[in-house]
């Protein structure tokens, strides 16, 4: 006769629609309070692992738990350690940095540990939770990292004395992504038939890419720009501001990336090509120097969903084009400053782009070298001798 299913323990759903278990369940009267004892417990992967938590849990009892219980109330639960921690790093991080481990934290962390005592983590569990993010994660080593810090800050507050990350072993592979982001630019054949189809799309859509492109500027950098940030007499370009994300999620302008003083007081070239597109728009739109470049229909800055929208209606207007995202225009503007000018040096180009790490650029030049060292090898091998 198959056994009856314990009715204490219950399933329930995640948004990512994964299954969970949970109990709540009496383990007896503490001798020490005389009161009866409660536990409630959710977060298992399995029926199994949660019916052998709460048959540990009836083992201790009654008097241990609630021990452990009074023990708890010096320390605190990840819920409680991350919003210490959140508070902590509003001082010093940018709103949009916010936001991204705050919904990190609401949709990888808070639903498999929120409720658990810090100095409480079993080993199993966390390794379990671990290898779930390396398989439905490309970034899930950020994840873990943000578990990490809330780690390291209980640590110092004394809420926990063991690192229970110190009993685990982080895979060293996960999930593939789908993009190549090492493929991620255009060679200029296929810029110049980008931007042909960009101008089919509108003068708008255009004008943003071309911007972009020649500037090297990240998609928010490019949406906050407004006209008297374009010194169009001496063709130079001051980079101080980009459209971001406040921490409730909503578009806000905020500082550069990395907030480069290069960009922002030297400013950047304006080509003779962009100083005519620029010049044109301008006169199109009739533009005041107080307006942002990029208006909505409001006289707004647009959201940084809007290049996505241009995107598409560009892929859909030129199916044969090579698909990149706004951010690729940034490699292909590196790419091609190496390949066509042998003296420029990384830290030039570095500057340009704004990029905190020259590791950065490095890995752009790297790639161009590479690829040139097998156009040389091609050549050779198509030497007819």
């Amino acid at each position: 006769m198959p056994r009856k299913k314990d009715p204490e323990i219950y399933e329930y759903k995640l948004k990512s629609g994964k299954t969970r278990y949970g109990f709540k369940t009496y383990v007896g009267t503490s001798r020490e309070t005389g009161r009866p004892v409660k536990i409630t417990r959710q977060g298992f992967a399995t029926r199994k692992e949660a019916v052998a938590a709460k048959t540990k849990l009836k083992v201790q009892g009654g008097t241990k738990i609630e021990r452990k219980r009074r023990e708890n109330l010096h320390t605190k639960t990840v819920d409680e350690a991350w919003n210490a921690l959140y508070k902590n790093q509003e001082l010093s991080l940018r709103p949009t940095s916010l936001y991204r481990k705050q919904s990190t934290y609401n949709n990888a962390i808070k639903p498999h540990f929120g409720k658990v005592y810090i100095n409480a983590i079993n080993g199993d569990h966390l390794q379990n939770w671990v290898n779930e993010m390396a398989q439905h994660y490309v970034k899930y080593r950020k994840v873990i990292g943000t578990f990490k810090e809330i780690i390291k800050f209980g640590l110092v507050k004394g809420w926990l004395v063991n690192d229970p990350f110190s009993r685990v072993v982080i895979p060293r592979t996960g999930k593939k992504s789908k993009k190549d982001n090492k493929n991620n630019y255009l060679e200029a054949n296929e810029l110049k038939d980008f931007l042909n189809t960009a101008y089919e799309v509108s003068p708008k859509a255009y004008t943003f890419f071309i911007t972009t492109a020649l500037l090297g500027l990240r998609r928010g950098e490019t949406l906050a720009l407004k006209w008297s940030d374009l010194d169009l007499k001496n063709r130079v370009a001051y980079i101080s501001r980009t459209v971001t994300k406040d921490i409730d999620g909503h578009k806000t302008l905020g500082p550069t990336k990395t907030n480069d003083k290069y960009r922002k007081n030297n400013g950047l070239p304006i080509s003779d090509q962009l100083y005519t597109v620029l010049k044109n728009y301008k006169e199109s739109t009739h533009s005041k120097d107080d307006d942002f470049v990029f208006r909505n229909a409001r006289g707004e800055y647009h959201d940084p969903s809007s290049s996505d929208k241009w995107l598409n209606k560009i892929y859909a207007k030129n199916p044969n084009l090579k698909r990149i995202t706004a951010h690729g225009l940034r490699h292909t503007l590196a790419s091609l400053l190496f390949e066509e000018n042998k003296n420029i040096s990384v830290s030039e180009v570095q500057y340009m782009l704004g990029h905190k790490s020259a590791r950065t650029t490095l890995d752009i030049y790297t790639s161009v070298t590479n690829k040139q060292k097998q156009n040389l090898k091609d050549s050779v091998n198509n030497l007819k001798i």
